[in-house]
């Protein structure tokens, strides 16, 4: 894997990250400024907000829980850019930690597949509508994001040991953070396991083989959630 995409310089978030620069289906190549994968947006300051509308960014996806978002609100330029909030509830951190923990991410990975079709599909129903770049985020940047971002690069043909290691990088990059979490959650006596600050490559590779048995392809999982043929060739288009 000689690429791995480099999170943009921010002072106010670790793993903002364009999904150009990966090898595709057809010997293509996906587009920089079309999608950017992020983590928390509540501490960007002013000349983040800048950074990010001079980058191209017109549409914010906040996939956090309701809770979350009135908790940590988006610290983004709501007169320059649309903001949009579709939750999906991983029940780790839109119940900050204190929630039924899984046997392991992908086990969450597939809870979110299987139970939030109709969500997967409107996040991405609306990212293919975006004229500008569109930004998607949770809170690190590593789960549901993680999510999102394996089925916008399977669908243009983006090799799996690519998205993993797009996928396992975030563990790097949000160490700060994670450290900063695992303190907070040991001074107010929560018990977590390590996985959850972890972006294991077989955790992602769990779920694209549990996508593959069940749906053979992510297109096929898309049409079953929703969308239809012409929402998925413009966002083909917007990749590549």
């Amino acid at each position: 894997m000689s690429f791995i995409s480099q999170p943009l310089s921010l002072s106010g978030a670790y793993n903002v990250r364009d999904l150009g620069g990966y090898p595709a289906d057809e010997d293509k190549t996906t587009k920089c400024k079309s999608f950017l994968r992020a983590d928390s947006l509540a501490n960007l300051s002013a000349d983040d907000r800048k950074f990010l509308y001079d980058y191209g960014v017109r549409l914010v996806i906040d996939l956090r829980a309701e809770t979350e978002t009135q908790r940590n609100p988006d610290a983004i330029d709501h007169q320059a850019m649309e903001y949009v909030n579709f939750p999906l509830l991983d029940n780790i951190q839109s119940s900050f930690l204190q929630g039924k923990m899984p046997s392991d991410m992908s086990e969450m990975y597939i809870r979110l597949i299987e139970n939030s079709k109709t969500t997967f599909a409107a996040v991405l129903r609306k990212l293919a509508e975006c004229e500008g770049c569109a930004l998607y985020h949770c809170t690190a940047g590593k789960d549901r994001t993680g999510i999102i971002t394996m089925l916008l690069l399977k669908l243009v043909g983006v090799s799996d040991d690519v998205i993993i290691a797009d996928y396992s990088v975030t563990e790097e990059y949000m160490q700060p953070v994670f450290v900063q979490q695992k303190k907070m959650v040991q001074a107010a006596g929560i018990e977590v396991p390590d996985f959850v600050f972890q972006s294991k490559p077989t955790f992602m590779q769990k779920l694209m083989d549990y996508m593959k048995e069940h749906y053979k392809t992510v297109e096929k999982y898309l049409l079953q959630a929703g969308l239809n043929e012409t929402v998925i060739e413009q966002l083909k288009h917007k990749l590549v």
